[in-house]
């Protein structure tokens, strides 16, 4: 069952992929265009500012912008994707999960060039660059925190319709309140609403890692697999609880 439903995911984010790059002259630079596009504006707005007193800025910022782009466009698109395959819902019987599957590997293969940018901007600063090898493992427990996150959305947004734009509004606080182009500093009620923002663990763990070489606190690390574990556990459970009735409310 896991394997069939892989490899559906696998072949409807490949069909995706191909089918939004074509007819497009400039292809696979469409999914650069916006986390640099987003990067030179915060830069040159924050450079001076904000960023003062930050350690090679530009990668802390770069970094921070393509990975909450990855969580963001995959949970966005996760609130319409069942609604928008209604007619291949309601007439096949396959796997839902591979809907939701198909998104995340379709997201996580922009997310990928965005991430060989990255290592580009690593190189041109001179910069060390062996704590990229660390990224993968980074990565698997990201993909895994989206999913659940997308199961979670993706159920609810079929018996409430508002919630694909009470989301939209939402990740886009979150944007904010996530240390993106600032760091948090001496502010404690910031930090307070961090440790419960799983961003935070993520991005944080990722900068210190492949950015300044350093081994992330455990408390960190445990928070980044915890809070990983849980969303992907609710989210199964709210999606096959809530799946059975797909057909009936779409």
């Amino acid at each position: 069952m896991l394997r069939r439903t892989l490899r559906l995911s696998i072949a409807l984010a490949k069909a995706e992929f191909k089918l939004r790059n074509e007819g497009t002259y400039l292809g696979i630079l469409w999914y650069l265009l916006n986390p640099l596009l987003m990067f030179t504006l915060l830069f040159f707005v924050f450079s001076d500012r904000l960023g003062q007193n930050i350690p090679y800025y530009p990668l802390y910022l770069l970094l921070g912008i393509i990975m909450f782009n990855f969580f963001q466009q995959t949970t966005i698109e996760s609130t319409r994707i069942i609604n928008e395959h209604n007619w291949i819902i309601k007439s096949i019987n396959f796997p839902r999960e591979a809907l939701l599957g198909s998104i995340v590997l379709k997201f996580l293969f922009s997310h990928l060039f965005e991430i060989v940018v990255f290592f580009i901007f690593m190189l041109f600063l001179g910069t060390q660059i062996t704590g990229i090898i660390s990224y993968p493992l980074i990565l698997f427990f990201f993909c895994l925190f989206i999913s659940g996150v997308s199961f979670i959305l993706s159920a609810l947004a079929v018996y409430f319709i508002d919630l694909k734009n009470v989301w939209l509004f939402t990740s886009t606080l979150l944007w904010f309140a996530t240390p993106i182009f600032y760091t948090i500093g001496s502010q404690t009620r910031l930090f307070i609403f961090n440790l419960f923002n799983p961003m935070y663990y993520f991005i944080t763990i990722a900068r210190e890692t492949i950015i300044y070489s350093k081994m992330p606190e455990l408390w960190m690390i445990l928070g980044m697999i915890g809070y990983t574990f849980l969303a992907l556990t609710v989210g199964f459970i709210v999606f096959n609880k809530l799946k059975k009735k797909f057909a009936e409310l779409i």
